[in-house]
């Protein structure tokens, strides 16, 4: 368990990440932005996480103590590649682009590097090359 596993766990026992926790709402913010970005494998994980965050935020920003952003790596018949998912505080994934990767028979193993909350991620990584991607070339990233 990393230091933010710690952090998270700590805090949770403390009743701190305890605020109406909203996962239909999540998951209907999740639906609504997974319904307008391409999926490939050209970072579309990051893109739906750092757009997912930013529009939690834009919703409720006492909502961003409801989940993590993990990245990490899912290895399947193909290889080891970097993945980014967002992990609910009642243990429910919200993996929108994991099918990239094909059908789950083609995954292997899916690991954790890194946890950050949802604040700490809004505030910490949102200002990316993927950003300016996003930007500069909406209609690789956008649905028409």
């Amino acid at each position: 368990m990393n230091l933010q596993e710690q952090l998270n766990r700590i805090q949770e026992m403390m009743g701190v990440n305890e605020p109406s926790c909203d996962y239909d709402k999540l998951k209907e913010l999740s639906d609504e932005l997974s319904s307008k970005l391409k999926c490939d494998v050209f970072g579309s994980c990051v893109h739906f996480a750092e757009l997912f965050v930013e529009m939690v935020n834009e919703h409720n920003d006492d909502l961003l103590y409801c989940f993590d952003v993990i990245e990490g790596y899912v290895t399947t018949n193909d290889g080891k590649f970097e993945h980014t998912w967002i992990k609910l505080k009642n243990d429910n994934i919200i993996d929108p682009t994991i099918i990239q990767f094909g059908d789950k028979s083609k995954i292997k193993k899916i690991t954790k590097k890194k946890t950050f909350s949802g604040t700490q991620y809004l505030t910490d990584t949102t200002d990316t090359w993927f950003k300016e991607r996003r930007e500069k070339f909406p209609h690789f990233i956008y649905k028409d």
